[in-house]
């Protein structure tokens, strides 16, 4: 595997993580969508989609060294979505080819968190687009990871969180719909994990809001 390419693909997302702390989102989306055009180039090569249709349910080693880092301040509010920005280390090499899944998804959903704090309805609708794709991308291949399941829950709940902001309660109830099909094919001992459990009662905290009877 291009080992290089990842370590540039990592420095990338790294320097749009950073852009988006700072709170220059303009910067740090454009960063951030040069990383997700490199990982579609590189998945489209011929060699590494031979290699991904082969690959056996491996462990992804990459998520080891991942880390996370708050982009900004939660103001009070009755449902909190995840906010926490994905970092890679710009030096480890990868070892899997499924990585490439893993990577691709941490990429794309810090884009979409990029949008998402934005706050204004067009950017969430762009966020959602974007947490929906990631759901599609970590398909069974990756779902005995660890790493692949926090990045679903985590785009299952920012998805309801804006579904909530936006109105659509109904839909937010989708969100749970989601969780019940994941957790089938979720292994139990994925699930213990506090950051897991948190998460999961996040999505079940989001509901229709109750209408006060007219006096």
């Amino acid at each position: 595997m291009n080992q290089s390419f990842f370590h540039e693909a990592a420095r990338l997302n790294n320097e749009g993580v950073t852009a988006l702390v700072e709170g220059d989102e303009g910067t740090s989306i454009n960063l951030l969508m040069s990383t997700v055009k490199m990982m579609k180039q590189y998945i489209a090569a011929p060699e590494q989609a031979a290699a991904l249709g082969s690959s056996s349910r491996e462990s992804s080693s990459c998520f080891r060294t991942f880390s996370t880092v708050e982009v900004s301040q939660a103001e009070f509010e009755e449902h909190i979505y995840f906010r926490q920005a994905i970092t890679m280390p710009t030096d480890e090499d990868v070892s899997s080819p499924l990585d490439v899944y893993v990577y691709s998804a941490a990429v794309i959903f810090n884009l979409a968190l990029a949008h998402h704090i934005q706050g204004n309805k067009n950017a969430r609708n762009k966020a959602e687009k974007l947490y929906a794709t990631i759901m599609k991308l970590l398909d069974d291949r990756v779902g005995h990871m660890q790493s692949a399941l926090l990045l679903k829950l985590a785009c299952i709940n920012n998805m309801a969180h804006i579904r909530f902001e936006n109105g659509e309660f109904d839909q937010v109830q989708d969100g749970i719909g989601q969780l019940s099909a994941l957790l089938k094919t979720t292994d139990e001992g994925l699930l213990e994990g506090a950051e897991v459990q948190g998460l999961l009662m996040s999505v079940l905290l989001f509901k229709k809001p109750k209408v006060a009877a007219a006096a």
